[in-house]
Order: C-alpha cells, then structure tokens, then sequence
C-alpha cells in the first residue's frame, strides 16, 4: 500500500512538473477526477510550489562576482604557502649543514674520555669474577622437588604451592 501511495506521490510531482507521458497525464487526471485522495494531495502541492515561488530570497551580503573572486583567490595562495614552508625548510637545513662544516669541532666530553691512555687499576678494585666459590648458594637440579627451608622469606609459601600443584 506504500508503494502505491510513493507511486501516485511522484507521479503526481511529475504531472505538476510537466515530466509525464501522455499515457500517465490520463491516469493522473482520471484520478482528479474520481479520487478525492488524489485531489487533496493534488492541492497540498499546489499550494507548496506557490509558497515555494512566492518565498522571499535572502539578501547577498557581497555581490556574487567578490565573492567568486574571494575563493579563488584563496585557492591561490595556498600552494604559496606550500612553497614558503618547503623553502623555510631547506633553508634550516642547509643552515644546519653549514654550521657543522665551518664552525670548528671542538672535542667532546666523550672523545676526551676514548683518548685517555690506559691506567692501572689498583690491587682489589678490578672485577672479580668467582667461578669456583659463587656468591650465593646454587640449588642442585635434582632436589627442586625437596621443600625449601621455611626460615626464607617466601619459602614457606612456595612449599605450600608445590603441594597443591602436586596433590593435582
């Protein structure tokens, strides 16, 4: 039902238009003529495209012509802005790469400390590295399975999680 009312709706518009074939101006006025749907939808458009002339048009504040130049010329600028920030660009490098080649180099903190001849260090200071007495105990691979003495901070509650996973 839709469908029918969209379709009478449009041709109806096109009827008011001029934009029908002979065939459908018979049936939009055979409808006029016995559908009083049709006539009071047929006068809700009249009366819509007579509002629609009669509506007053707003005021340009700038005649069309400044307007019209207005946007080209800001159509204009823009890729002379693209030119001015790439220019600026390659002028801070090129100011970059001269100033690294005239100004003379100066030695860092870092290349002071690379040409420093090599001292001795003092008796015990070096590094130690003790391969046959570790500094902490290393725990034998065989007993990871044996519970670890509770005196440990943290011991206690590991032994407590190796139960529970091996009760599973």
């Amino acid at each position: 039902m839709d469908n029918l009312k969209r379709d009478r709706f449009e041709l109806l518009s096109a009827y008011l238009d001029g934009e029908v074939t002979p065939a459908e101006r018979r049936q939009v006025e055979d409808w006029l003529a016995n559908d009083s749907t049709v006539q009071q939808l047929y006068a809700r458009l009249l009366r819509l495209r007579q509002g629609l002339r009669t509506m007053p048009l707003p005021v340009a504040e700038r005649p069309v012509e400044q307007t019209v130049q207005g946007v080209l010329s800001s159509l204009d600028r823009k890729p002379r802005r693209t030119a001015v920030w790439g220019g600026a660009a390659i002028a801070a490098l090129m100011v970059g790469a001269l100033s690294t080649v005239m100004i003379p180099a100066t030695t860092s903190h870092f290349q002071k400390l690379a040409e420093t001849p090599e001292q001795p260090l003092p008796a015990g200071t070096g590094l130690m590295v003790a391969l046959d007495r570790p500094i902490m105990e290393i725990p034998d691979v065989s007993q990871m399975n044996a519970p670890l003495p509770a005196q440990a901070p943290f011991n206690g509650a590991l032994n407590k999680l190796r139960t529970k996973t091996t009760d599973r």
